[in-house]
This record gives structure tokens, C-alpha cells and sequence, in this order.
């Protein structure tokens, strides 16, 4: 393993973060919905690191404080609207931002299993707070691991992933650069934004999505409550370079593949679901490369998405990636996934009007979405920190509100994919998620799953 390169403690950054961080700035429809899903249920996330070095917990908490700092300035409070948000300042609340060290010798072997499934099913507080939690578990190998847990309805990973690295810079004792803050309105940081329409003229495309949606899955719960949210990760990564050359040969991108595997995972699970004879497979787009000038590090939800409803149907794989690409590719030539902003902003004008028993049956029946799936490349990121050893892994883990059964990850760290899953405990055993994830593993190595 290459060494680890720590630079001389560098000079402390003043941040003095932009005053207008402090003012109460709109939340985009994405933030608003996902508000109006905590209400339901937790809508949490976290990024996993195993990182080399053993620094104490002094050290630990410094780099943690200094690189939130950075991102973001103060605690989060929305408005009783929840159409707004402020971040405050440091004279307007006694937040103490939630950093635990623990030992891994004094702690229990599934220490980390227990954290995940902690932070993933506690929701944050609805009155003023940090919308992150940090776990450090210090190990005796020379290893340890970060965890972030993160209000999903604010951060969403690519910014997460940023925050990462400058907590991992600072732990080398690199300079903070300038403050970044959060970004700035979708509508002006966007060419071509959709912009324009009024609820009314945006309700064709909404009752289109509803139509669709009505032919889609519904898995209805299949055990007893109490509804927990379950995380599966394989042991094993993915070779990148295997996973690539398989995509290549197929002249697909590898999210194809990706989309494309999960479709046929899913209809391998036998669940009733009458006439509705469609899989929804949602997938987000990070908005932050479209802007002008583009804003890649930048904290807040920048996100554009799409669904997908393929009918559950024997199909030959190689068939089925090609009208997954050709989908995908019609939808981000058209610009439509930028629209999904102004979809989740309808539907939060409509969620505030219906009651809660409402708001908890009719979203999961008109649009249901079967499986999110999120990819992220740690390796655009962190490409320093795996170049000197400092980053060994990194995962991430998304609690899948009440629109989504599953949400599966994809992470690229180093040479390899890591591919974890959340799901209801309600609608998915752990057995089914492990073969779920054994099938896209075989699909996006070119390999037939019943044949492994």
C-alpha cells in the first residue's frame, strides 16, 4: 500500500461564509417532497469510508468540524411552510454538531451494522439542526471508517461525497480552500431549465406519469409491521475494468446495464401484482455539470431524474439493454429530465392539500417506483486520496422513503463497483436483496446469473 502523504499543518482558513446563506432561500421540488415523505417515514443517507491511518478522536472531530464549516455554515432551519429554508449563525442557536468516536476494540463485531441501521431508520429533529451525523469507528489494523449520515431532503451524494474529501484533506493537513456554501437556484444555475408552466399547464405531463404509473408494481407488505429499513451490501466488490469492457462490448453505457439487470432482478421476485405488469425504475441525474459555469462540489439537492416502466416480459438480455439505452438516451437528448423538479413541486402543492392517510395511500399507488438507482464515481472525486493509500472503500446507503421499495447503490472506489441495498422490511426479504444483487453483479460482468 503506498504511503499516506500528510503535509505540514497548514495555515488556519477564516471561512467567512456569504451572508446570504443566512436569509431564508426556496427550496427546490425535490426538497419540498422529500420534507413532505419525512412526515411518513425517515429519508436519510450515508457514505461509508474505509480509510488508512489511525488518527485520534482530537484529530477526527477537527477535520469533521472544519470541512462542514465549509459546506455549510450553520444548522438548518426550515419554515413552517416547509417551502424555505436559513442556515443560522452561530449567535442564534446552541446546535452541537453530532460527531462519535468509537473503539472498535471495546465494541460489539456488528458495531457497524448496527450504526447503519440506527441512522438510517432515526429521523432529524424537525426544529433547528445539522442535517448530517458522523460515526468514526477507530480500528487497531492501521484502518478506519467514517460514517456520514445525512438529512437526504437537503444533501443528496454528490455533495456528500465532496464533503468526504474535504474532511479526508483536512485529516492530511491541507489547506481549506475558498468557502463554498450551497448552490445557488436551480432556474438561474441551469441552460434550459424547465422553467416555465403553471401547476395547470404541467398537469398533462403529471397525469400522464399517473396513468403510466397505474400499470406499474405495487408491492404491497408481505410481513408485519414495524417497517424497518434492511441494508445488504456484498463483501466482494465489482471489477471496474470487467464491468466497462462488458458495457463496451454492448456499446451501452454502464448505467444501461445497470438499469437494465435490475429490471430483470426484480421480475425474478415473486410478488402479487394483478394487472399492474410494469417495473418503475427510478434513476436521479446530478444536475451540477449543466450548469454554467458548472459547480461540481456544491452542498444541496441538484438534481434532475426519470422513471422508466419496461413491462415484465422474457426478453434477451442483450435486447433489453439496447431499449433501456435508447430509452434513457430519448429522454436526456429531449431535456425531459430536467422536468422531474417541476413534477416532485406539483405534487408538493398537492401533497398540502390532501390529508396524511391520503398523502400515505395515494403516493405509492398512482406512481409507484419498484427500485431508485443511484450511481456515483468516487474516483472523479477522490483521486488523490486513493493515489496515496488514504481511501481503501467507500459505499453508500439510501433510506427509500415511502414511494420506493428498494434503493440501490452503485459507488466506484479505486478498481472497484460497490453495490448495496435498502429496503423495506415489510416488502423484501434479506435473502431476496442478496440474490438481487448476486444477479446484477453476473449482468454487469457479462455472465449469466443462472449459470453462476
Amino acid at each position: 500500500m503506498p504511503s499516506i502523504l500528510v503535509s505540514p499543518v497548514a495555515d488556519s482558513v477564516t471561512i467567512l461564509p456569504a451572508p446570504h446563506l443566512f436569509s431564508w432561500r426556496p427550496l427546490n421540488g425535490l426538497q419540498k417532497m422529500m420534507l413532505r415523505w419525512e412526515t411518513i417515514q425517515p429519508l436519510n443517507a450515508i457514505h461509508l469510508l474505509t480509510i488508512a491511518g489511525n488518527p485520534d478522536a482530537g484529530e477526527v472531530r477537527r477535520a469533521v468540524k472544519i470541512a462542514v464549516q465549509r459546506h455549510i455554515p450553520g444548522p438548518v432551519l426550515f419554515s413552517d411552510c416547509q417551502n424555505q429554508f436559513r442556515c443560522l449563525a452561530a449567535a442564534e442557536h446552541n446546535c452541537q454538531l453530532e460527531i462519535s468516536v468509537h473503539d472498535e476494540s471495546t465494541a460489539s463485531e456488528n458495531l457497524q451494522q448496527k450504526l447503519l441501521h440506527h441512522e438510517l431508520n432515526t429521523p432529524f429533529p424537525n426544529t433547528a439542526a445539522w442535517p448530517y451525523r458522523f460515526h468514526a469507528v477507530l480500528a487497531s489494523n492501521n484502518t478506519w471508517t467514517l460514517q456520514i449520515a445525512y438529512r437526504h431532503a437537503l444533501q443528496d451524494g454528490s455533495s456528500t461525497m465532496a464533503l468526504a474529501r474535504t474532511i479526508l484533506r483536512s485529516l492530511r493537513n491541507l489547506p481549506t480552500s475558498a468557502p463554498l456554501g450551497l448552490a445557488d437556484n436551480l432556474f438561474g444555475d441551469i441552460p434550459a431549465f424547465h422553467n416555465d408552466g403553471s401547476p395547470l399547464q404541467m398537469a398533462p405531463a403529471i397525469l400522464k406519469e399517473i396513468i403510466t404509473g397505474l400499470t406499474s408494481r405495487r408491492i404491497r407488505p408481505r410481513w408485519n409491521p414495524p417497517d424497518q429499513f434492511v441494508t445488504g451490501l456484498d463483501s466482494a466488490g465489482i471489477c471496474v475494468a470487467e464491468a466497462l469492457a462488458n458495457a463496451r462490448r454492448q456499446k451501452v453505457k454502464l448505467q444501461d446495464v445497470l438499469l437494465a439487470a435490475t429490471h430483470e432482478a426484480m421480475q425474478q421476485i415473486s410478488v402479487p401484482h394483478g394487472l399492474r405488469n410494469r417495473i418503475g425504475l427510478y434513476t436521479p441525474v446530478d444536475l451540477r455539470r449543466e450548469a454554467v459555469p458548472p459547480v461540481p462540489e456544491a452542498c444541496g439537492q441538484i438534481l434532475g431524474g426519470y422513471t422508466l416502466r419496461f413491462q415484465c416480459r422474457k426478453t434477451p438480455f442483450a435486447e433489453l439493454v439496447q431499449q433501456f439505452a435508447a430509452e434513457t438516451q430519448r429522454i436526456k437528448q429531449s431535456g425531459y429530465h430536467r422536468l422531474y423538479e417541476r413534477h416532485v413541486n406539483f405534487m408538493s402543492f398537492i401533497w398540502d392539500r390532501l390529508p396524511n392517510w391520503g398523502n400515505e395511500v395515494a403516493g405509492p399507488f398512482l406512481a409507484p417506483i419498484t427500485a431508485a438507482l443511484s450511481n456515483l464515481n468516487s474516483n472523479e472525486f477522490m483521486t488523490e486520496e486513493l493515489q496515496c493509500g488514504q481511501l481503501l472503500n467507500y459505499s453508500r446507503f439510501t433510506g427509500t422513503g415511502i414511494m420506493t421499495s428498494l434503493m440501490l447503490g452503485m459507488t466506484t472506489c479505486g478498481n472497484s463497483l460497490n453495490l448495496s441495498t435498502t429496503h423495506h422490511s415489510m416488502l423484501y426479504s434479506e435473502a431476496e436483496m442478496t440474490e438481487v444483487r448476486r444477479h446484477i453483479q453476473s449482468r454487469l460482468l457479462g455472465l449469466d446469473p443462472a449459470r453462476q
